[in-house]
């Protein structure tokens, strides 16, 4: 509005000029013609008349005659001389000349007001007035002198018939000095105009540039906001006017953020990041990496055995453990640290600048020891077991997938020893990986085909060397390395799931075996079939098992289940209780197998439904040539019996282990000293040698490889 205002007052005082300067020239040059013609008729005793308009302007000087009216040269040069004086300009006549076809000057005052020569300007067609001065009409404009223009009145002089016979010239003066107070108001006026612009558009600036700083203020809060960064404080927020109202709004969109930040990234049992917020700081890290000049180390937390925290005491107490984990954690790596929670019981903590592992294995041991210490709560006093998987950036890995598996497969190895620890990542964790997935695609093919066969091992009376019953246990043949031994896919089963799918099919297998035994008259008291305790666990295992038994049309006491102590673990005594019970329900035998390698605890023989005890190995071996050992067994049989249950001894390879075994009055023995496990159709032979041989052949058989 400034600017408009200013150009317009500008435009309005020039033009106002403009005409007052036009209409003053104009005024003049008429007051000059006027005055010329009337002096050249009055001089010349009214030789010529003057003709004027309405407005008193002279359109002509009409002669009595055809001819030039003017003869007197001497008088001429006194009247024009006397004309350009009187008009402070210069005077010429003419005279045409039909010869030359053009006004040829007679007489011209030799000066000007300025002293000027305008003698040199010919009245011929190149002249502006020419044209209308032929035509009988004066000519009132400018006319060219010395590269010049001066302001002229041209009157033509005509005959009594109205020829045009001459023309007579009166100048007021130079143009550009008629308009030279406009040319200087003009400058005044444009160098004022600018002078103004420049003083208001910097004032202005300087003013909008105040006003429109908070507003400024504010965008960078919501550049901040949109980069995803969270403001501390937004500015302005206590003015009472429009920008009061943005900066309300902003914060309350701020607000809004914050919680939607919380909720996207922050884990609500901790407060420490969640996953989304694990993995974009993972890929920020990585991608800074990148440049070369950056590292990190990723440490992967786990705890062996949390869910029993969860399944005791509840979801609550687990959530505390958690969050007191949380902060000790977060006291042991320290501010830098970038602390995660992502599922269940897993944290992982990103460490900057930490590219050779240095801090990482440092804070690791501080966190285990600090770990150890037991969560005071007032349910109890809980203790947890962590074990550590730490990763290297971007040595181990350059995106974010590959190195959350990486510290995944570190952390695998830390819990594949007993107890807590920790482990750094290696190559060869990637080999055993790949070679176990290619173990577990085997051994669903190998199960889908049923290429997997069971071999049979004899459980022998050691007092009449006659059988007592059968372990079933599976074998996977392989035509390059004959029989893969059970160390290699079991643990891969259970790790994968499939040790459901295998447990079944050992139990259909051996059920349908047991069922031809039968049929065909050869008695072998039981088969026994080893549970995993994930087998053991699922809903319907009982009513599974019966349905095996009732399509092979086997007697439910022919059928022996062997559960170890694992059952117990995770699971609650009272669920183990049931589900025994329905399977004692059907007439299924019941063994505790591997007693004492476990989480022994007497309660499990006092009141749950078994039937057997199979002593571990581990007891037996040696035990004739070690007088606490042989102790340890003796008590160990002698508690089994004092409960009425049948004793098995597992592992007898020498003579002296089968003759304590014996002595101690184990009801079987189990081991190489009798037989490794055959095929189901070598068995007869087999037992048939176990009865005749002597026991030097035996002791000698034993020594052979399974």
């Amino acid at each position: 509005m400034v600017l408009c205002s200013i150009l317009m007052v500008s435009g309005l005082s020039y033009f106002e000029l403009s005409k007052a300067t036009n209409d003053n020239a104009v005024a003049r040059i008429d007051r000059a013609a006027h005055a010329a013609v009337t002096i050249l008729s009055t001089g010349t005793g009214n030789v010529v008349r003057p003709v004027f308009n309405a407005e008193g302007n002279p359109l002509a000087l009409k002669g009595n005659s055809d001819e030039f009216p003017f003869s007197d040269g001497k008088k001429l040069d006194r009247l024009i001389a006397v004309i350009g004086e009187t008009n402070q300009g210069a005077a010429r006549l003419f005279k045409w000349s039909p010869s030359a076809r053009s006004f040829e000057q007679v007489v011209h005052s030799s000066h000007t007001a300025e002293n000027s020569d305008t003698s040199a300007a010919p009245l011929n067609r190149k002249h502006p007035a020419f044209a209308i001065l032929k035509k009988g009409a004066p000519f009132v404009g400018n006319v060219p002198v010395e590269n010049r223009l001066r302001l002229a009145y041209l009157t033509p002089i005509l005959s009594d018939k109205g020829q045009v016979v001459g023309a007579i010239e009166i100048d007021v003066g130079w143009m550009d000095d008629l308009t030279a107070a406009e040319n200087r108001l003009q400058a005044r006026i444009l160098t004022a105009a600018i002078a103004i612009i420049a003083g208001a558009m910097l004032a202005g600036y300087l003013f909008l540039r105040r006003e429109l700083n908070p507003l400024r203020q504010l965008a960078s809060t919501a550049d901040e906001l949109a980069n995803g960064k969270q403001p501390v404080h937004v500015p302005h927020a206590d003015r009472q006017d429009e920008i009061g109202d943005l900066a309300h709004g902003l914060d309350r969109v701020t607000d809004l953020q914050d919680k939607l930040h919380k909720l996207a990234y922050i884990d609500q049992v901790t407060t420490a990041g969640n996953r989304a917020r694990y993995f974009a700081d993972l890929n920020d890290a990585l991608k800074r990496s990148r440049s070369g000049s950056f590292g990190a180390s990723l440490l992967h937390f786990d705890f062996n055995g949390f869910s029993k925290i969860n399944d005791t005491f509840g979801q609550q107490v687990g959530n505390r453990v958690l969050l007191q984990t949380y902060v000790r954690l977060a006291n042991v790596f320290g501010p830098s640290a970038q602390i995660a929670r992502i599922s269940a019981d897993d944290f992982c903590i990103l460490l900057p600048y930490d590219s050779d592992g240095a801090t990482a294995e440092s804070c690791a041991k501080r966190a285990l020891e600090l770990l150890a210490a037991p969560f005071k709560l007032d349910e109890a006093e809980i203790r947890v077991e962590p074990c550590i998987g730490i990763a290297l950036l971007p040595r181990d890995a350059e995106d974010a997938e590959t190195a959350h598996r990486v510290a995944g497969l570190a952390l695998r190895e830390a819990k594949a020893t007993d107890g807590s620890g920790y482990a750094f990542f290696a190559s060869h964790f990637n080999e055993r990986i790949q070679t176990e997935m290619l173990m577990e695609t085997l051994l669903r093919a190998a199960l889908k085909t049923r290429k997997l066969v069971l071999h049979y091992q004899p459980q022998i009376c050691p007092r009449s060397r006659t059988l007592t019953g059968l372990e079933a246990l599976i074998r996977w043949p392989s035509e390059k390395r004959g029989f893969i031994p059970p160390s290699e896919f079991i643990p891969i089963a259970e790790k994968t799931g499939l040790i459901l799918d295998l447990g079944q099919y050992v139990l259909e297998e051996a059920c349908k075996q047991a069922a031809r035994w039968t049929k065909a008259g050869f008695e072998f008291n039981q088969v026994s079939v080893n549970v995993s305790p994930l087998q053991f666990r699922q809903p319907s295992f009982a009513e599974n098992v019966k349905n095996v038994l009732e399509w092979y049309r086997l007697p439910a006491d022919k059928l022996c289940l062997e559960v170890t102590e694992n059952v117990f673990v995770d699971t609650s005594e009272q669920t183990v209780h049931d589900i025994l019970s329905k399977l004692q329900n059907i007439g299924v035998q019941l063994s505790l197998d591997d007693f004492g390698s476990g989480y022994s605890s007497l309660i499990y023989l006092h009141r749950l439904p078994f039937k057997e005890l199979k002593i571990d190995r581990a007891f037996l071996s040696g035990a004739d040539r070690t007088e606490q050992k042989e102790q340890l067994f003796h008590a160990i049989v002698g508690l089994g019996r004092s409960l009425g249950l049948r004793v098995v001894a597992e592992g007898a390879e020498t003579d002296g282990e089968f003759a304590l075994a014996s002595a101690l009055g184990c009801d079987s023995v189990q081991g190489f000293y009798f037989s490794a496990a055959v095929p189901a159709e070598n068995l007869p032979s087999r037992l048939l040698e176990i009865a005749h041989a002597p026991a030097k052949e035996l002791t000698a058989r034993s020594k052979r490889p399974a």
